[in-house]
């Protein structure tokens, strides 16, 4: 391996092939490889104002990054100088590390892997966001905390309720009772702890609040964004997985197919194959059984909110089908099919939020709304569709 040389500044005269950050709270380690030589230069500390200052300097270079808080802020401001930004799986730099380093992790290496992997093309960088989709991350984020604290105020109010003697039933959510439940045994508990209680009630009535206020902050941040309005359009869709999908997929002319967008989510079984063996298996029911072609349980790469609230749409979806709230469309028809061979629940709702996957990929690439009696019919049908009114008008004519 070529011997790396650390220094306290860089050369801007010197054309780099790469230049790797290791990212920390204020200031980054920077590992550069030249271009000609390949010759590796480490700096152990260099501060964010002195990183954007060398980067004014240096001619456009490429930047590789591992995914962090401020990596998407980082790519802007790298852009807006003219470099090109890379961000690079935390998960390949480690098994780099543990190659090439013998597990030797330090900050340096960390930021000579960054620069060894952006030479790999067979490499997928993740994709830097943007000062919008930062926007709606951010507050669906803060949305998401905030009702892990109101729901963490619930069952510990609950529970020093219980102790009192007062039973709260799973899933109550009367404030107002849960305060007059509280008050009616002030005689026995006393002031302090009636005074504590009904503090936790305020804090959950804060916290409700505040968690409406987000979600009209929310909505109008998707409804402002093209690919929002038409994703909300999508049945089962509503404006928690729009903002994610938003957030997470990005551009979605990045996918060739549909397969790849759903792959990238997570929704497709995971393949595990060895020794080229397909024996088949014989099964109860008569679903078909692809456990012997390495097909098992679905892989979860993608981002795992995202994947969650997609299965909440497909329960949605199924329960608006077994309501008979479903019009007679290609969707309910596939349902039917899924229930005739006797497929599981839980496979079923997976197959689902892959169809919605689907269908959102579709409405974005075609920039159409969401239409359930065109759903599932094959483009050419619709084509002859459109063509026999014309046609059928020129008869009349």
């Amino acid at each position: 391996m070529t011997k790396k040389h650390t220094q306290t500044t860089l050369d801007v005269s010197i054309k780099y092939s790469a230049i790797g950050l290791d990212l920390a709270k204020y200031d980054v380690s920077l590992a550069a490889v030249t271009l000609n030589e390949g010759e590796i230069i480490c700096i152990d500390r260099v501060t964010y104002a002195e990183l954007y200052e060398l980067a004014d300097k240096l001619s456009p270079t490429l930047f590789a990054v591992e995914p962090c808080c401020g990596y998407s802020q980082l790519a802007l401001e790298l852009e807006a100088r003219g470099h090109e930004m890379r961000v690079i799986n935390g998960k390949v730099v480690k098994m780099w590390i543990d190659t090439h380093m013998s597990g030797q992790k330090t900050d340096i290496n960390d930021a000579l892997a960054l620069a060894r992997l952006t030479a790999d093309p067979d490499l997928r960088p993740i994709r830097a966001k943007s000062l919008e989709e930062c926007r709606i991350m951010t507050v669906q984020g803060v949305r998401q905390q905030l009702i892990g604290q109101r729901t963490k105020t619930l069952v510990s109010f609950k529970g020093f309720a219980q102790t009192w003697g007062i039973h709260m039933p799973a899933g109550r959510r009367n404030l107002k009772k849960m305060r007059e439940a509280v008050e009616a045994k002030a005689d026995m508990m006393g002031d302090a702890a009636v005074s504590a209680l009904t503090t936790m009630l305020d804090r959950v009535k804060t916290l409700d609040d505040q968690i409406h206020q987000l979600d009209k902050d929310l909505e109008a941040l998707v409804s402002a964004n093209a690919n929002g309005r038409l994703l909300k359009s999508v049945m089962g869709v509503g404006t928690q997985i729009a903002a994610r999908f938003i957030t997470v997929v990005g551009d979605v002319k990045r996918f060739e197919t549909s397969r790849s967008l759903v792959a990238y989510i997570g929704c497709v079984p995971k393949n595990y194959i060895t020794g080229h063996v397909n024996k088949p298996r014989q099964k109860k029911s008569s679903a078909p059984d692809l456990s012997s072609k390495g097909q098992g349980r679905i892989s979860r790469r993608g981002d795992k909110l995202l994947r969650s609230l997609l299965m909440q749409g497909a329960a949605c979806i199924y329960m608006q089908y077994c309501k008979r709230q479903l019009p007679d469309c290609q969707l309910t028809k596939w349902i039917d099919k899924q229930l005739a061979v006797r497929k599981p629940y839980g496979k079923i709702m997976v197959s689902l939020a892959a169809k919605l996957i689907r269908i959102a990929w579709a409405v974005l690439t075609y920039g159409k709304k969401f239409d359930i009696h065109r759903a599932g019919v094959p483009r050419s049908v619709l084509a002859a569709m459109a063509v026999q009114p014309s046609n059928e008008a020129a008869a009349v004519a």
